[in-house]
């Protein structure tokens, strides 16, 4: 009998959630990986439904991946289609007839005033088609503002059912004074769609604001830090002080400033290393940069590279550099979840005063804050570790403590459950 009773309980039909991202995996999203994962072990089922699925190889977490098994049951909804006209509309017909119980749904993606060329092309009658799949689902979790506008319109024709819940994380909160308008009305559907509105920092809640999101419907919840994966680690100083830079090589980041901060440190007399971790355009630029400044010897542009070599990296370096600014368009970075994921690890940070950053360090106890920009402020603060090595534990200890307070990915993936219960 109690066989049966435990059999019975672990049968108990899992609820679906389908999350809804524009690529999936990705190189730089690993956080939504970590996320889905975590709702896996609260009797969640997850379905993955991405504008363009990629192959395995794009991800730094393959082994999660592959473990898992997320990436056999991902779908897109934009599957494709022919671009003959007559071709495209006998596989419009096709999907008809599949579906022919909800035909009110797909003649009411032909409203070509409101949906303008997705509309005309039929994207978005296949686009339906590939909702309707999962209209079992509780809960619609959008990745991203994209999405989250997406959701309302499947929402409107009636695709979906479930509540839809939506995530911003950056980039899609961010406008000026010239696109205020236009992004306030291209998300005012998604505002209205969503039971619950969720952003990782104050500094992208204000945004938000900027672009008359509901308050009441928004949660600042920090994306968190899978604390079983970033170890702690005591570090040893040996003389070569090793610095450390993790991020995509766009502007933004502010790589340029942290080789400019170590050519400071050099002409100081100081014996330093610094290692810049990632891919993207600005390579060539920091390339050149570092022979123009004479400190090949002294930096490695490691390329990307997957999530355990980076935690490898963070474990031998004393210090983490956080060089984001804000870029010509005015865009800050978000939250910063590198520089968690950093002091997980034991490694103090430093950090520019710009956008969501000093949110992610206790100033004077994890790390410190400089004025954004400031190449000579940093360099001083650095050379404060370099003269008293012993700051590098003592603050290590302290921030992943911070991070487990703060940055907990188990804790602040329940947050968002508990959205869905």
């Amino acid at each position: 009998m109690e066989k049966n009773l435990t059999a019975s309980i672990n049968s108990k039909p899992k609820d679906k959630v389908v999350h809804v991202l524009s690529i999936f995996p990705s190189q730089s999203e690993t956080f939504i990986i970590n996320f889905i994962l975590e709702t896996l072990k609260h009797n969640y089922s997850a379905q993955i439904l991405a504008d363009n699925v990629s192959g395995l190889g794009v991800s730094s977490q393959q082994d999660l991946l592959l473990k898992n098994g997320l990436h056999e049951t991902v779908e897109t909804f934009n599957p494709k289609v022919s671009e003959n006209k007559f071709n495209r509309l006998l596989m419009a017909i096709w999907v008809l007839l599949k579906n022919i119980k909800f035909s009110l749904i797909f003649l009411r993606t032909l409203n070509f005033k409101k949906y303008g060329l997705k509309s005309k092309t039929l994207k978005m009658w296949f686009q339906a088609a590939a909702f309707l799949r999962h209209r079992d689902a509780i809960v619609f979790h959008a990745h991203f503002g994209i999405n989250g506008k997406l959701l309302a319109e499947m929402k409107e024709i009636g695709a979906i059912r479930g509540r839809v819940v939506t995530s911003f994380y950056g980039y899609d909160t961010f406008s000026t004074e010239e696109t205020k308008n236009h992004f306030t009305n291209y998300y005012l559907e998604a505002f209205k769609a969503s039971s619950h509105i969720i952003t990782s920092s104050n500094y992208l809640f204000d945004n938000l604001i900027d672009l008359n999101v509901p308050k009441e419907k928004v949660m600042v919840n920090s994306v968190g830090v899978d604390l079983e994966i970033f170890n702690y680690k005591n570090r040893s100083y040996d003389g070569i002080f090793n610095i450390i830079t993790v991020g995509r090589l766009i502007k933004l980041k502010g790589q340029h400033l942290g080789i400019e901060i170590i050519k400071v440190l050099k002409e100081r007399g100081y014996n330093v290393h610094y290692t810049i971790v990632g891919a993207g355009d600005e390579y060539e630029a920091l390339l050149q940069k570092i022979k123009n400044l004479n400190l090949e010897d002294s930096i490695t542009l490691s390329g990307g590279g997957t999530q355990n070599g980076i935690i490898e990296l963070l474990q031998q370096n004393h210090l983490f550099l956080m060089t984001s600014i804000t870029d010509s368009s005015g865009r800050a970075e978000g939250q910063g979840l590198v520089s968690a994921e950093a002091q997980a690890t034991g490694i103090p940070v430093v950090g520019f005063n710009s956008g969501g950053i000093p949110e992610t360090i206790k100033n004077g106890e994890t790390g410190y804050i400089v004025d954004e920009g400031n190449v000579e402020a940093m360099a001083n603060v650095v050379e404060v570790f370099i003269k008293d090595p012993k700051l590098i534990d003592i603050m290590g200890l302290e921030a992943r403590s911070f991070v487990e307070e703060k940055f907990n990915n188990r804790i602040q993936s329940q947050n968002i459950i508990k959205l869905y219960q």
